[in-house]
């Protein structure tokens, strides 16, 4: 059983007026609010009070989702606290949680990566980087405020689980709101069947945490495992691959993909003599050694480093992102990649066939999704990615796009037969001074793209010894996680039918998708609901 947790903050308010609500706020749109959102609700300081007061989360035992309490308050002085016991059962039976504040940072809404007339050229400050509740913390005068309540389900029952959000003034209750987190009868499986890897920059953390020589190798160590915390696995492992230290990493259910770094001959052949000693570490290893291919002497190359690998790492993997197939002799990239490449990850616009292929090629090739899901048929694997393109209208993880769009690109994932999500990086700082400031990250490519490559915030900023997540990044695991429910609901007996029905709730295709934070919560009920029977009965 866990030990009670009470996570206080001490909060100074701008006025210095006298409270006007000491014995109890209410929710009437009055003064003092507060009022509950879906964990993917990005909430601006210009939101109006919503009109939840209580809020019920549900999750799968060892899963980790959230919810967010905002507070809008005007006439408030002095210090205030906020208070979250651990949620508790009937039993006595608690599950873990924290609560973060949210960092804002300035957008700009602009062409082509949004298309809204009424929204091009509109700076907004948005919220995204998830950091320790400060104490002295200043909430400006009414303007939404919200704080993100994280709840892990390591272990728990199933169950109703109670707990309050509490916010004091001088010791008094002036709000509180009921959170139940609502567990279901079945478990999250420690291996996750959505593949999600991501670069992780040991130079940036380095030159963002202010650190050097060994330290940066445990710093790595802590992002590295943060990120497995979150359903993702860093490109490169915290150790080379014939180092022994490694192995924990190697042989981590959480770890189901990791680089091979595409070295000289006598150290790739020293990686398959140790990777082949376990059959599980082999089928976890795949190669990077290219990116983007553009050109017929591009996809050249990928067909020489397949050819390469052949000899040196008997069944490699090979992974090469792209989202231009080019003609090349009576080929298209496409074709000419096919014997070498076994990992198809192709960026998400792709599977608009007007986005990859040329006027002939649409003329002469079967259409791209399926081209994708007979390599997929064949064995391979299919994964997708996004960086500081495709914007509006596909899904990305913007800072200033909506959380549902960043989550439902697994949803969407699962209309295409996509099992992989690669992302470029996630701490890519090398333009930007500090991220909880500046999420313009590729400031060369375009001024209003905003959190590309970046899903991590350094901690050192924000006093926290090691990482710190964001809404996005949050997303992304939650994300993953509502992939396995999909796989969990089909497991049990599902069919394509239902499964289909369910999905479309969220997503119908890569560019007709929700935009309503609560489909996401009613979808994720109903495979709930269907993997609950099979267990009842």
């Amino acid at each position: 059983m866990r030990k009670k947790i009470v996570l206080t903050a001490v909060v100074m308010c701008l006025l210095g007026l006298t409270c006007l609500c000491l014995g109890g706020c209410k929710n009437d749109g009055g003064n003092n609010t507060m009022w509950f959102e879906t964990p993917t609700k990005k909430v601006l300081h210009s939101q109006k009070p919503g009109s939840r007061t209580s809020y019920t989360v549900y999750m799968a035992a060892d899963e980790k989702e959230g919810c967010q309490a905002v507070l809008k308050y005007q006439f408030v002085t002095g210090p205030i606290e906020i208070e979250v016991a651990q949620p508790e059962n009937k039993d006595g039976d608690k599950l873990g949680v924290e609560v973060f504040a949210e960092g804002y940072v300035q957008t700009t809404y602009a062409e082509p990566f949004f298309t809204d007339k009424d929204l091009v050229g509109i700076t907004v400050a948005y919220p995204d980087g998830l950091k320790p509740v400060e104490k002295d913390l200043i909430i400006p005068s009414n303007e939404a405020t919200p704080f993100y309540i994280l709840f892990d389900s390591e272990d728990a029952k199933a169950g109703d689980y109670c707990t309050e959000f509490i916010v004091k003034a001088n010791g008094e209750v002036i709000d509180s709101g009921k959170i139940t987190v609502h567990i279901w009868n079945f478990s999250m499986p420690k291996t996750r069947t959505m593949t999600a890897v991501s670069d992780l920059s040991a130079y940036c953390i380095a030159k963002t945490e202010k650190i050097e020589g060994e330290k940066v190798t445990e710093m790595y160590v802590r992002y590295y495992e943060f990120l497995l915390d979150h359903n993702i696995c860093a490109y490169s492992l915290p150790y080379d691959i014939l180092d022994g230290r490694v192995d924990r990493f190697l042989d981590d259910p959480r770890v189901t993909q990791f680089r091979v770094p595409y070295s000289d001959d006598d150290t790739i052949r020293a990686y398959y003599a140790k990777l082949s000693q376990k059959e599980e570490w082999l089928k976890k290893a795949y190669f990077y050694p290219l990116d983007e291919p553009a050109d017929a002497d591009a996809y050249n190359r990928l067909r020489a480093a397949g050819a390469r690998l052949e000899s040196l790492f008997p069944g490699y993997r090979m992974v090469v992102p792209f989202f231009i197939d080019p003609e090349i002799g009576d080929e298209d990239g496409i074709d000419y990649a096919e014997e070498y490449m076994n990992i198809w990850c192709p960026k998400l616009f792709c599977f608009d066939d007007k986005n990859i292929y040329s006027e002939t090629l649409m003329k002469t090739k079967t259409p791209f999704g399926k081209r994708m899901l007979e390599m997929k048929e064949r064995g391979d694997d299919l994964w997708w990615y996004v960086c500081w393109e495709p914007g509006d209208p596909y899904a990305n993880l913007y800072v200033n796009m909506e959380g549902v769009k960043n989550r439902s690109i697994f949803w969407q994932a699962e209309l295409y037969g996509v099992n992989g999500f690669l992302y470029w990086s996630s701490n890519y700082w090398d333009r930007i001074s500090n991220p909880w400031e500046d999420a313009n990250t590729v400031n060369d490519l375009s001024p209003f793209v905003y959190g590309d490559g970046s899903l991590l915030y350094s901690g050192r900023q924000v006093g926290v010894d090691g990482p710190c997540s964001s809404l996005r990044l949050e997303a992304v695991r939650d994300g993953i996680d509502d992939y396995e429910l999909i796989v969990l609901a089909k497991q049990a007996g599902a069919s394509d039918a239902q499964i289909k029905k369910i999905v479309n709730i969220v997503a119908k295709s890569i560019t007709d998708y929700s935009t309503k934070d609560d489909d996401i919560v009613r979808a994720r009920r109903e495979l709930a609901k269907i993997i609950e029977k099979s267990k009842k009965g």
